[in-house]
Formats: structure tokens, sequence, C-alpha cells
């Protein structure tokens, strides 16, 4: 009796020690890091992060932004084969916020790594930005510089702004349609002022049965003056979202080509 519960023991210990080998052998994220933090204290999350993995699908790997009021799923963009570029939507106010990466394997999801979003540093030129003054800018006159080669005088212009969202998507558009044409008559979205855009459209990609890239920026093209500047990261508090027309709605159904559109904003 005593020589069957030893074999047994050894047994169920074989057996576990296999199914942990499996489980470290399904693991493809061999190095994760932090290459540059793009924004600061205050702003919504913007990063680049080194990865070496063995994942072709992005959708096996998830990064998300924590901190005190929540966690938020951040969308990936690759630059190359080993660095991607992670945006969220939500202003990060949290100055122990973290990054959260995880990877999907032998059917869930596992942590791989957890990193601080800000450093000391960071989060002092967070603040600092966000409460002192700007200065006012000094007016420098123009100087002129002729051309050594051809003898015309020219002056140096400054480098123009990046245009605002909204004027982007107008640009890779030939749609002229009036506010009329790119709203629903007497249709309001369920809107109080707290919920990000992309929470918006993950809610509303399920009712309008179309992706999240896709119901994001037909919410976008409807309500142009409910965003700051103009700009796709400056969804109001304070307005009413009007429901996005059956035509704009279609002109978006497509979502990989609207998560390529979405990417350029």
């Amino acid at each position: 009796m005593t020589r069957m519960i030893q074999i047994t023991m050894f047994s169920l210990l074989l057996i576990s020690a296999q199914l942990l080998g499996a489980s470290q052998a399904y693991a493809q994220i061999t190095h994760v890091s932090i290459n540059q933090r793009l924004s600061d204290l205050g702003d919504y999350p913007k990063l680049r992060v080194n990865i070496v993995s063995g994942h072709e699908n992005l959708d096996k790997m998830q990064f998300i932004a924590r901190q005190a009021g929540g966690d938020e799923r951040l969308m990936v963009k690759p630059i190359n084969n080993f660095m991607l570029l992670l945006t969220g939507v939500d202003d990060v106010i949290d100055p122990s916020a973290q990054l959260i990466v995880m990877e999907y394997r032998v059917n869930q999801w596992h942590l791989v790594k957890v990193f601080p979003l800000f450093s000391d540093e960071q989060i002092v030129k967070g603040v600092s930005a966000k409460t002192q003054p700007k200065p006012k800018a000094k007016q420098k006159q123009v100087k002129q510089k002729t051309d050594t080669v051809s003898g015309v005088a020219g002056t140096h212009t400054t480098k123009a702004t990046k245009p605002a969202s909204a004027a982007v998507l107008a640009a890779q558009t030939s749609n002229s349609s009036t506010v009329a044409e790119l709203t629903q008559e007497n249709c309001e979205l369920d809107y109080n002022g707290s919920q990000t855009l992309w929470r918006m459209g993950n809610q509303y990609s399920q009712e309008w049965k179309m992706g999240t890239y896709g119901a994001m920026l037909a919410i976008f093209e409807a309500n142009p003056k409910a965003f700051n500047k103009g700009e796709i990261s400056g969804l109001r508090a304070d307005v009413v979202l009007r429901c996005p027309s059956v035509s704009l709605k279609e002109k978006y159904s497509d979502n990989q080509a609207a998560k390529r559109i979405y990417e350029k904003l």
C-alpha cells in the first residue's frame, strides 16, 4: 500500500513538472522594456516600448495603463519588428500609474512585467507644466539670408505645425457632406461627459455592427465641434453627441482601414 502511494505521489509530481515546463515553453515574450515616454503626467499615455516576442499576432499581447481611477487597455501600433507605439485616450493623473504587460498563453492571460509610467523627474516636469504659467513668446526679427549659389535673398520660415486631427481626416476624403448628411436626425448618443471616445466607440460598435475604430471615426466626423482644437483625443465633457448617419457608418465599416486612418490622426 505504501509503495502504491509513493508511486502515485511521484506520478503527480512528474505531471506537475511537465505542465510547468509546458507553460514556460509557451512563453513568447522574451524581452520588454520602455524605450521612451512621449507624454507627461496629466496627458493621455503615449510611449514606445522595446519588444522581443515570438507572437505574430498583436492580440496575444496586452499593454494596460493602470492608475487609481481604473485600467485602460492601450492601443498598439508596430513601429518595426522590435518596437511598438502605445497610446491611450484617458489622461493619466496618477503619479503612481503603471504599465502592465500581459501575454496570452496556455488559454489564459499571464503577467509579464510591470513598469512605473513616470519617474520622479517626469512627475515634477508634468506638474510644473500644468501649474506654471508659460512665458510670453518674444518676437524675433526675421533676418534675410543670401543664397551664395543663386544670389537670391530669402527668409527663414518657421516649421509648419501639425494639422489637427479634423484637418487630417478632411484631407483624406473627398466627401464634402454637410453636417445634416453626417448625422442621424433626432438621434443623440448616450454620453454623460465621463466616457472616453474609445469607450463610446467600443459601446456603439456592437450596436452598429462595426469595429471600434470605425465607430470612433464616425462619432468624430459627425461631431467636429465636440472636440477641442479638432483633435480626436480632445473629446469635451460639456457637449451633446449626435448619432452618425448610416452613410457615415458605412464609410468606416472596414475596421482595418479605419484603424489605419485613426493611427494617422
